[in-house]
């Protein structure tokens, strides 16, 4: 069965350029321990979302579970107010393409965040410290938060935004 944090390690796997990693190296960037990225990519490969030869996602695959699976497997509950990173809407790249009101914005709950909004729990506890060091990998898990959380509109913008960033046209 998947766990939240596999999502996280798989779009992680996508932001490599070169597609060479070692468990240790990703497992770092993610604030996880390399055993738990083994295991996350290891439930993946049994899901169909990770191919484990190529050591590469499948894009279609990963893209139809974020698509139809993920907010009913990981919702996303709005919570009280705090200081965060933005996310979902409130994020790039969904932030310049809706209008959103200031009443509306989530974010994921960090001391060093500049915005003030309704905390979001992320998919995994670290990653609003992995995403300030990987601006696409922030990209595709807000696209992912605006599924688990957003409005019909806000969900197909992002499906078709993580559709071209996946490749998995």
């Amino acid at each position: 069965m998947l766990k939240p944090q596999d999502i996280v390690i798989l779009l992680k796997i996508h932001t490599l350029e070169n597609h060479v990693w070692t468990y240790e190296v990703l497992a770092n960037s993610l604030g996880m321990s390399a055993s738990e990225v083994h295991s996350g990519l290891k439930r993946c490969g049994i899901s169909g979302l990770y191919n484990t030869f190529s050591r590469q996602i499948r894009p279609q695959a990963v893209l139809e579970f974020l698509t139809h699976g993920l907010k009913y497997v990981f919702p996303a509950q709005p919570g009280g107010m705090g200081r965060g990173i933005p996310t979902a809407h409130s994020a790039e790249p969904l932030n310049s393409c809706l209008s959103a009101s200031s009443e509306s914005v989530y974010i994921w709950a960090d001391p060093s965040g500049k915005l003030r909004g309704q905390t979001i729990k992320p998919l995994y506890k670290s990653v609003p410290t992995a995403v300030q060091n990987d601006p696409y990998l922030y990209e595709l898990l807000s696209l992912v938060d605006a599924i688990r959380l957003g409005r019909v509109r806000e969900q197909q913008l992002a499906i078709q935004l993580l559709e071209q960033r996946l490749g998995a046209s």
